[in-house]
């Protein structure tokens, strides 16, 4: 008995520390098996801060190019920096940015605004590394595909899931996202080298 209690105060002592490196981890890598070259899967979780334009916001990641007349602002361009963090708070350390544009392309609908960007990762881990996005934001929550990528990211494919955040504020549009996308990587090993924070495994 007790061995028992002295086992179960031992992991007790160590849960915080485990949760805690858990939390602080937004991706996972999975090396993918198959009889092609050496191609891993990741998921990040990520939220993502698109501070809005306008004269009266002076924080914003975004500016009109293309101030349209036509109705339901047909045509409007907008030029992005979004940027995006592990967590929903707008001050912690951005992990990337999503640099390209949205453009209102629906002329009966007033929301229907087409995205291209490319996802620059400027954190330690993929810095230089980059995600070709693009789709629709026509409803609080979505998806876009993921159709290609460079650096560690080379060739890549797949979604990003996004909804909105109930943190948002007039300020601050906050879209969590879910990004999944398999890709060659120029350098498998180092990957699969980060299981101190990334949980790697083998998919079949």
């Amino acid at each position: 008995m007790a061995t028992y209690s002295s086992s179960a105060l031992f992991i007790l002592f160590l849960l915080p520390t485990f949760l805690s490196m858990a939390a602080s981890t937004y991706y996972d890598i999975c090396p993918v098996e198959c009889g092609c070259p050496d191609q891993n899967e990741v998921t990040m979780h990520l939220y993502l801060h698109q501070f809005v334009a306008g004269a009266n916001h002076p924080n914003r990641n975004e500016e009109f190019v293309i101030a349209s007349s036509y109705p339901n602002g047909f045509g409007t361009t907008l030029v992005d920096d979004w940027y995006l963090t592990a967590t929903t708070n707008p001050n912690d350390n951005i992990v990337a940015r999503a640099q390209g544009m949205h453009v209102q392309a629906g002329q009966s609908n007033a929301n229907m605004w087409y995205t291209s960007h490319n996802i620059v990762f400027q954190d330690d881990r993929f810095k230089g590394s980059t995600l070709q996005v693009m789709g629709i934001i026509a409803a609080s929550s979505g998806e876009w595909s993921v159709i290609g990528g460079t650096g560690e990211f080379s060739m890549a494919h797949g979604s990003i899931k996004f909804t909105t955040d109930p943190s948002s504020t007039s300020e601050d549009a906050v879209r969590e996202l879910n990004i999944r996308a398999i890709y060659s990587a120029d350098n498998p090993q180092a990957a699969r080298g980060t299981a101190s924070v990334a949980n790697a495994t083998r998919l079949p």
